[in-house]
């Protein structure tokens, strides 16, 4: 990667998750188009929790009631099965005659070997595997070892709440399952190896790093949300960040503008660090005129 990311960088790129506390009051934003009466609420999501989310807070609750169609990043229950193992050997395997190994040093293969083993798997599973998609698959798997689950996710929920009350209604998403594996695409050889070895230096400092996120989530606190998301990169002009979040949230924001300029009603839910900040979707829908009004206390 061009530059190094700071101490808890893949937790973020894992995407964003849940508090251990109570009583949670995340953020909630209500975006108007008073020209054409379009609505949408602005909710982040964090992909991976446990029990302790449920139920959301009411004000939450009624936003989702009061909107006709449910925006995603992508319905990954709806994600065809042939077209996924396509990508992902498409964009996560190695060249034919390439090992994982000899992308790495000596020093980096041994402190691999000695996580996977920690985790219970051999390291030899990745050797056929791209450097970023095995640091991704590493921190996942940490996450899960403490007591986090995808199936507890805020995106799975809403999608799970929304395809039971309203069966048959289409799940707007925002993404497709290439386009989430593309994001990796331009890094070099040298940057992806980068990648790894920043995941292997974090990888016991990272529920440091989740505790931090998961408070910020569950106070609302858009201000501790949004440092910790930048703060994770030595600057935001790193390809990395501008892929994952400036690229992509000016893709979101283009195309909930064009639903909000044909009237309609949504519930956007996509991973927070898409939403907070000026440079997050409800910053830019701001920035582009629309009445936005925070609906959390």
């Amino acid at each position: 990667m061009m530059m190094p990311l700071k101490g808890g960088r893949l937790w973020l790129l894992c995407l964003l998750w849940v508090s251990w506390v109570s009583c949670a009051e995340p953020l909630l934003w209500q975006v108007d188009a008073p020209d054409s009466g379009g609505r949408a609420y602005l909710f982040g999501s964090i992909h991976f929790g446990d029990e302790s989310l449920y139920p959301l807070p009411e004000y939450v609750e009624q936003a989702f009631n009061n909107s006709d169609s449910l925006v995603v990043e992508l319905d990954i229950s709806a994600v065809d099965q042939a077209e996924a193992g396509y990508q992902l050997a498409l964009r996560g395997r190695l060249p034919s005659g390439v090992t994982l190994r000899d992308r790495l040093s000596e020093a980096q293969w041994q402190s691999l070997k000695d996580i996977s083993s920690g985790l219970g798997f051999s390291v030899e599973a990745f050797q056929r595997l791209q450097p970023w998609l095995v640091a991704v698959q590493i921190t996942a798997a940490q996450i899960r070892r403490s007591g986090l689950d995808e199936s507890f996710g805020i995106d799975r929920y809403m999608l799970k709440t929304f395809k039971e009350s309203r069966p048959g209604q289409p799940i707007i998403e925002l993404e497709s399952f290439a386009e989430q594996m593309s994001l990796f695409d331009e890094l070099s050889d040298n940057e992806e190896a980068s990648f790894l070895q920043q995941t292997l230096t974090e990888f016991h400092k990272a529920p440091d790093s989740l505790r931090a996120i998961m408070a910020a989530w569950k106070a609302g606190d858009e201000a501790s949300l949004t440092a910790l998301i930048n703060g994770a990169f030595e600057n935001r002009e790193d390809k990395l960040f501008q892929r994952m979040f400036s690229d992509r949230n000016a893709m979101m924001q283009e195309k909930v503008s064009a639903r909000l300029g044909r009237g309609e009603r949504l519930f956007v839910v996509v991973g927070a660090g898409h939403v907070v900040g000026s440079e997050g979707l409800r910053g830019l829908l701001e920035q582009e005129g629309y009445q936005v009004k925070a609906l959390h206390p």
